[in-house]
């Protein structure tokens, strides 16, 4: 049995969909380990609360979805501050475990606690459009092309808040030299709670807009982790470009390896192009040695 044009299609469309909620993931997880050098696991989990969150706000109380997903960046990236102030600043650069030892714990505690409230059924967010496109003949649903364009616009805002403004700048400074940017009167614990705040925020938008084009569930935000972890292996650690394509690679060899390889590769093959490139290009497609 051949598999049809629009087949491919919709895989091209699904891994672009993917991709950038990928993105999205992947910018976080690498601004909060440029700037506190350390590996937030729980981020997923972030990803995943966010979801949830938007679930009650927009299935219970009946906000609109995509005023639901500004309500729960912001309080996200609340969350990420929070976090950044009472969990991970007492310990920065004191214990080397103790973070890891953190966010493994507060990723089972979010589960966990998401479990009993919720349960572990599947459940739905609102579309975020309906209905599909027509274009080269290939119907493309709309909720796909919608999820695009909604994270094109944050990595675009991201983009432009690190470029044009003096918090940015900081951020950058801080992230390339901690010591020559601390001399320059920039306050680390300033930096770590801003990009805790932007990380945590970019990742409760992902979970939302992955939610409405799939279903949420407790357990949602680890592959995304994953995801986004090999993402900046792939792209390289301080590069957004990099990150970009990336997790537009990722995304297509996701969406595509499905359809042509089945399930089981469509796993498998992210990891061994990530071995790979540790092997003959550590420093990744657009990092620096």
């Amino acid at each position: 049995m051949g598999i049809s044009a629009q087949l491919v299609w919709q895989a091209i469309v699904n891994g672009f969909a993917l991709g950038w909620i990928y993105v999205l993931m992947a910018l976080g997880l690498m601004l909060i380990f440029s700037i506190m050098n350390i590996m937030q696991f729980a981020h997923g989990e972030v990803y995943m609360v966010a979801a949830y969150f938007a679930y009650f706000l927009s299935v219970t109380l009946g906000i609109n979805l995509f005023g639901a997903i500004v309500i729960c960046m912001a309080v996200m990236a609340g969350l990420g501050v929070f976090l950044e102030r009472f969990l991970f600043r007492p310990v920065r650069g004191r214990y080397i475990l103790a973070p890891i030892a953190i966010s493994v714990g507060l990723t089972l505690i979010l589960q966990s606690g998401t479990m009993g409230v919720f349960g572990l059924f599947w459940r739905s967010l609102p579309t975020l459009a309906a209905g599909s496109l027509s274009i080269l003949g290939a119907a493309l649903p709309k909720d796909r092309i919608t999820a695009v364009v909604v994270s094109v616009i944050l990595v675009l805002v991201l983009y432009l808040f690190l470029k044009r403004t003096k918090y940015g700048q900081a951020i950058i400074a801080s992230a390339q030299d901690y010591e020559g940017a601390t001399l320059q009167g920039i306050s680390r614990n300033k930096m770590a709670g801003m990009v805790m705040a932007i990380g945590c925020a970019l990742a409760a938008a992902g979970g939302i807009l992955a939610g409405s084009l799939f279903q949420i569930i407790p357990t949602m935000g680890v592959l995304p982790m994953i995801k986004g972890l090999i993402i900046i292996v792939l792209g390289g650690i301080g590069s957004l470009l990099g990150v970009v394509i990336g997790g537009m690679l990722l995304g297509f060899v996701d969406g595509l390896a499905i359809v042509f390889l089945g399930p089981m590769w469509a796993s498998l093959i992210p990891l061994i192009i990530v071995i790979v490139f540790i092997l003959v290009r550590p420093q990744g497609l657009f990092g620096h040695e």
